[in-house]
């Protein structure tokens, strides 16, 4: 949604589509600015605090809902991102996207995964010869779960029936193997994306 939104942008904002007539850009223009006001309901609240945005979002009251078996309502360390970078290019944000992404980077700070890196070891008995497993490694860059339980930022990780578990290590082969479980999707955006961010809205006020 996020790249939809920002094809939307660009058909009212560029020269690139100039050749759209004035209709369809305000057209344009109208959507985008509803689906700002879509994330900024859907934002997921816990104990008061905004946090992150699930995967997907409920059409009609925005909670967060599941997607495929495996992809359980949660708060993503993923595609949250797309979601504060896409909040961070407007040009003129409000004090409610301001706390939007302000509450966004404070969540990915807490929910910051440390001491762990994610390895594919040489296994003869798995089917590829091959097994992607979490080890200790005190030295590790952090790492953010694809899934976070809501209210208690544990990560959460899951076969195709659904059932939740709470280790990598708990579920099958295929999906411990087929899927991008955990990531450092956060952190080029926390490091230099976000700083640059604040820094330009202290300057504005």
């Amino acid at each position: 949604m996020v790249r939809l939104m920002e094809f939307l942008r660009e058909v009212f904002a560029s020269e690139r589509y100039g050749f759209v007539d004035a209709g369809r850009r305000k057209s344009a223009k109208v959507a985008f600015d509803r689906g700002i006001e879509c994330i900024l309901r859907c934002q997921i609240k816990v104990e008061g605090k905004l946090t992150g945005w699930c995967a997907q979002h409920d059409e009609r009251d925005y909670s967060p809902r599941p997607g495929r078996p495996y992809e359980v309502a949660s708060i993503s360390g993923s595609e949250s991102v797309g979601i504060v970078r896409l909040l961070m290019s407007l040009e003129e944000p409000s004090t409610e996207v301001i706390a939007a992404v302000e509450g966004a980077v404070g969540w990915f700070e807490a929910a910051k995964l440390r001491g762990i890196k994610v390895v594919l070891k040489e296994d003869a008995k798995a089917p590829k010869g091959r097994n992607k497993v979490v080890v200790d490694d005190v030295g590790a860059g952090p790492l953010w779960a694809r899934f976070y339980e809501i209210g208690t930022n544990r990560p959460m990780y899951c076969d195709r029936d659904g059932v939740v578990q709470y280790s990598l290590a708990a579920i099958g082969y295929e999906r411990r193997n087929g899927y991008a479980w955990l990531g450092d999707w956060p952190a080029e955006l926390l490091a230099r994306e976000y700083p640059a961010w604040k820094a330009k809205q202290g300057r504005g006020r």
